[in-house]
């Protein structure tokens, strides 16, 4: 039984080897958000600027489990040969490439504070406002490139200019999408139950429905998701002041922000649930049993107007009249 590093170096020799003349297969510690590491292989061709990383840790599980590091490799070739050119159009590097593409990005400050010191970003109590942009793929997945203190001074560009542009373009791009959570339930559900249904399928949708809302009822309080529409790093939905002003306007009151991952987070009204600790306590267990450490967000609950006057004054001015 090889161990861990040892499995990583033998994938990487079988995967180069299977590949041939010009191709490079090398075995690289990737830092993730919230500092979570994992061991990734990339494989370049020639001169590639831009390679797939495949991670290795979820294949030696299956190592361990007895599949044989031959199999695995195929495997991982034929998932490389369908990722290779993933792009809809190959981005340029430079600041003209990028910057339609700059973006916020919602992380937990403390987790993240070694990434930090060479990233421009705002920080709102125990969170901060990063910056990334990304790419689009042909199967409607986003790719990500976090923007560092070093890439700016290239760019020549100021962190004001680079807020201004993420502000834009976040609102463009990624514009908040509030839904109860009865509806984003329903799509989860619909999805999963798909291919079992037979017969009207808005038969079952109505079904689901049906239960859904009599789980609903049950509940002590009701509960909206706020995310993006792709529902990926949707947690920066939270700096669309004008929008979430307007939620609270709707509902008459302020609300709690709840933050559910890097993806989203839940909105309650304040009256619903007046006991900050038990939201609190909610909050900690669905993080330790439902969210991956790389998706976390914060164990914190906030008011909206808490939040709000956590940001640094000139950010929160800027964004008051965004969207």
């Amino acid at each position: 039984m090889l161990t861990f590093t040892e499995f990583c170096s033998e994938i990487a020799g079988l995967t180069e080897a299977r590949l041939g003349e010009g191709y490079a297969a090398e075995v690289r510690t990737v830092r993730k958000n919230n500092n979570v590491q994992m061991e990734g292989l990339l494989i370049r061709y020639r001169e590639e600027e831009i390679v797939p990383t495949i991670y290795l840790d979820p294949f030696y599980e299956q190592y361990c489990e007895g599949r044989l590091a031959e199999h695995i490799a195929d495997e991982i070739l034929a998932v490389y040969r369908e990722n290779r050119f993933p792009w809809k159009e190959m981005p340029k590097f430079d600041f003209a490439g990028v910057k339609d593409r700059i973006q916020f990005r919602m992380m937990n400050r403390r987790l993240n504070e070694d990434a930090l010191e060479n990233m421009p970003h705002v920080e709102i109590g125990d969170l901060a406002v990063g910056f990334q942009w990304t790419i689009d793929t042909d199967d409607s997945r986003v790719g990500t490139v976090q923007v560092t203190r070093d890439q700016v001074v290239a760019w020549g560009v100021s962190e004001e200019e680079l807020t201004e542009l993420a502000m834009h373009n976040t609102e463009k791009n990624s514009p908040p999408v509030l839904r109860s959570i009865e509806d984003v339930l329903l799509d989860i559900l619909s999805a999963d139950h798909a291919k079992d249904i037979s017969g009207d399928s808005e038969e079952e949708r109505e079904r689901l429905r049906e239960s859904l809302q009599e789980e609903s009822a049950r509940r002590e309080f009701p509960m909206y998701v706020l995310s993006n529409g792709r529902s990926h790093l949707g947690a920066s939905a939270l700096l669309s002041l004008p929008f979430l002003k307007r939620f609270e306007e709707k509902i008459g009151e302020d609300f709690w922000i709840l933050p559910s991952s890097i993806h989203e987070v839940i909105l309650v009204p304040v009256s619903k649930m007046p006991d900050r600790d038990k939201l609190i306590a909610m909050v900690k267990e669905i993080n330790r049993t439902q969210v991956p450490p790389q998706e976390f967000l914060s164990d914190e609950v906030y008011c909206f107007h808490e939040f709000e006057n956590l940001m640094p004054a000139q950010f929160r001015e800027k964004l008051a009249v965004a969207g």
